[in-house]
């Protein structure tokens, strides 16, 4: 193996985050008997059908996904959440790589590997840093989907929060896979981050609230702030003083709100309220902490009544 090719078969490698083929080492002018020879002396381990994970590199989240990939061979598409992982929308790789193969093929089962036989549209698949993966906003919806509700709201909130992916783009990719198994939690996805989720999070806040037996509310109140002028209140305990306000998701928060808010809190404060904030994930995800949360504030103004 001349200098230049050992040059690229180690540059190929690194690429690859640690992992080789047994067609990339051959074509680099490894022969079968060298290949053995690595895999003999521990050099080289299998990391799946003719594929090798190189011992002087770290397996890893990023090795296992190359190692994967390679062995299912060209036809193979990185989808769901090892694809959102591979596009850096989640922080954690799945514990199981998800590829998805065209439908006539049926490769064997590989250990680590979650297979799915479906044909990826040309539409919707592109390359990333050398391996073939659903578009960002297929990655992003059907990441979303596998994560369920409130993780996969999290999801597509960062990522729109984070400029990666447009709503627009989002609801042409649900549009052109109609049908598709997880569909409507798709559907339900793009209507919270439409600006259906601070609506649905003011009538969730406003059933824990009534459930509670919590009285002496109103929601969308009117309040006069001396110097300020008018402010609605989401939810408002106008004996106490304390005033709920309630978000839908990050990325419905711009700066411009941003702004607005901090000026209005102030006002509130310096007029004796107490504003508590929550949003749509909490009321989701944690409802009997936001009720406590309610409770002990109302309790430490009772005194005002």
């Amino acid at each position: 193996m001349s200098t230049p090719q050992l040059a690229l078969l180690r540059r190929r490698i690194r690429h690859q985050h640690g992992v080789i083929s047994l067609d990339q080492a051959r074509a680099a002018g490894l022969s079968d008997d060298a290949v053995r020879r690595r895999v003999a002396s521990h050099a080289w381990w299998p990391a799946g059908p003719r594929v090798f994970q190189v011992a002087e590199h770290d397996e890893t989240p990023a090795s296992r996904t190359w190692a994967a990939m390679l062995s299912l061979g060209e036809d193979a598409v990185l989808v769901g959440r090892s694809a959102a992982w591979w596009w850096g929308f989640l922080d954690t790789a799945p514990g199981l790589v998800e590829v998805a193969v065209d439908r006539p093929h049926q490769p064997r089962p590989r250990d680590g590997v979650r297979l799915t036989r479906r044909t990826v549209d040309a539409a919707d698949r592109t390359r990333l840093r050398g391996l073939a993966v659903t578009t960002r906003e297929v990655s992003v919806l059907d990441g979303a989907v596998s994560l369920g509700l409130d993780e996969g709201a999290r999801l597509v909130d960062r990522a729109l929060l984070r400029k990666r992916v447009d709503l627009a783009a989002l609801h042409r990719a649900h549009a052109r896979r109609p049908g598709r198994h997880g569909a409507a939690l798709a559907a339900r996805l793009l209507a919270l981050a439409d600006g259906a989720a601070r609506s649905e999070a003011e009538r969730r806040a406003h059933r824990l609230v009534r459930r509670a037996g919590l009285t002496g509310w109103r929601a969308n109140a009117e309040i006069i702030l001396p110097g300020f002028g008018r402010v609605l209140g989401d939810l408002v305990f106008e004996a106490e003083r304390v005033v709920v306000e309630i978000d839908g998701w990050a990325y419905h928060r711009d700066l411009r709100a941003f702004l607005r808010d901090g000026p209005r809190q102030s006002a509130l404060a310096a007029a004796g309220w107490v504003v508590l904030r929550t949003h749509w994930y909490e009321l989701h995800e944690d409802p009997d902490g936001f009720v406590r949360a309610l409770r002990r504030c109302l309790a430490g103004r009772a005194g005002l009544r």
